[in-house]
């Protein structure tokens, strides 16, 4: 049977409506060093990773695609904001994390992360982030997050010291290649940069 007239724009309105609330099940949280100047920052490169050294048998596998399209929307929403790719003396350094299920961590860390870092994604990946983050107020490490939280970072390149995160809870699976999900996440976390109060300055 044929839809009416009525039923189309009903089947259009649920559609809109679904679509709207799948879209704001992202919950999006940013925090930030108010003494920062962001509007300075004009390049960046990616935080520096050591070798990975994942515990065998536990956590999620290092996926390089995986890594490669989340930096390609990370970096893409960077030069929106006129923030360019340096391949010396960046600006900012970028780093991301993806909060993982506490139950597949290791028994302990060590000496393998900084500390405030504990369990993520990257900890499998073998980044070990060592940046200070004493001046981002109500900062938390990764393993306080809900799984599936990605994180992004931003830290002074000259100061080693985090001047910027935010965080997207957004049930991320690092098993998992959604290159179109990941878009919207990263856009929506990066919809946050720079800080509102320095964009007025």
């Amino acid at each position: 049977m044929p839809l009416s007239r009525y039923t189309l724009p009903t089947l259009l309105l649920l559609s809109l409506l679904l679509f709207g609330g799948c879209a704001r099940i992202i919950d999006v949280q940013s925090a930030y060093d108010p003494d920062i100047q962001f509007k300075h920052y004009q390049t960046f490169a990616w935080y520096q990773a050591e070798v990975p050294r994942q515990p065998v048998g536990v956590g999620p596998n290092f996926n390089p695609l995986l890594d490669m399209r989340i930096k390609e929307a990370i970096a893409s929403e960077l030069v929106k904001e006129g923030i360019t790719p340096a391949i010396s003396n960046p600006g900012l350094l970028v780093a991301y994390d993806i909060a993982v299920d506490p139950k597949l961590a290791p028994a302990a860390i060590g000496d393998d992360v900084g500390p405030g870092f504990a369990y993520g994604y990257s900890y499998w990946y073998g980044y070990r982030y060592r940046y200070d983050f004493s001046d981002i107020p109500d900062y938390k490490s990764i393993d306080k997050y809900s799984p599936g939280t990605l994180v992004i970072d931003l830290i002074d390149a000259s100061t080693n010291e985090l001047v910027w995160r935010s965080a997207a809870t957004a049930n991320l699976n690092p098993t998992q290649i959604e290159e179109t999900r990941i878009n919207v996440i990263v856009a929506n976390i990066m919809s946050q940069y720079p800080p509102v109060p320095d964009s007025v300055y």
